[in-house]
């Protein structure tokens, strides 16, 4: 997540910090007396006060980035247990029929481009036609792409009546979540915000 990278940026900068501080010290900052001699000590304890608040934010980035990933697993375990086990792109459009039988259904979808590990999260009130149309090239173009270039991918349905949620804007976004598909995938919104 790229809350531990900004993390790591935060603690080279404190390091960096650190670095100045000990040199102004070592020079003897404040030994020589008069106004240069107390700018040099200035900058030695500003550069030590520097060093404590960017390790300070570093540690905040840390713990925050840790709670996003701990959500963003409990999510994903959460959605894991109400998805459809993966079929392949030929497997779905060959059960097509029998998932229709009784009707389309409302939910949620997710395509997994499993060469790459990227994620697509849609939403329709008629999924099995939706994620048809993803398959034939009548969907994001991004992932078509893929599939007509050879990657590999793996199809999942959540129905919104078995889901457990109310709204299916709410389940798409913590779908989006759980499998960082905007993030890391081919979603290009975050979701649906009713």
């Amino acid at each position: 997540m790229h809350y531990f990278r900004v993390a790591g940026g935060l603690a080279s900068l404190a390091v960096l910090c650190l670095c100045l501080y000990s040199t102004g010290r070592a020079d003897g900052f404040g030994t020589a007396g008069g106004t240069a001699a107390e700018f040099g000590e200035f900058l030695c304890d500003l550069s030590l006060w520097g060093a404590v608040a960017c390790l300070a934010l570093a540690a905040v980035f840390v713990v925050y980035g840790s709670v996003l990933q701990r959500r963003q697993t409990a999510l994903k375990n959460k959605l894991w247990g109400l998805v459809s086990p993966g079929a392949t792109p030929r497997e779905f459009l060959a059960a097509r029929d029998g998932l229709t039988a009784n009707g389309d259904f409302t939910g949620v979808y997710v395509i997994h481009n499993t060469t790459r590990d990227l994620y697509y999260v849609g939403q329709s009130v008629r999924v099995v036609g939706r994620v048809t149309q993803h398959l034939t090239g009548h969907g994001n173009g991004d992932v078509y792409a893929d599939l007509k270039y050879g990657d590999a991918f793996e199809i999942s349905v959540v129905s919104l009546t078995q889901s457990g949620y109310e709204s299916l804007d709410a389940l798409e976004r913590d779908a989006i979540d759980a499998f960082d598909a905007y993030g890391r995938g081919y979603n290009r919104t975050r979701g649906n915000r009713n």
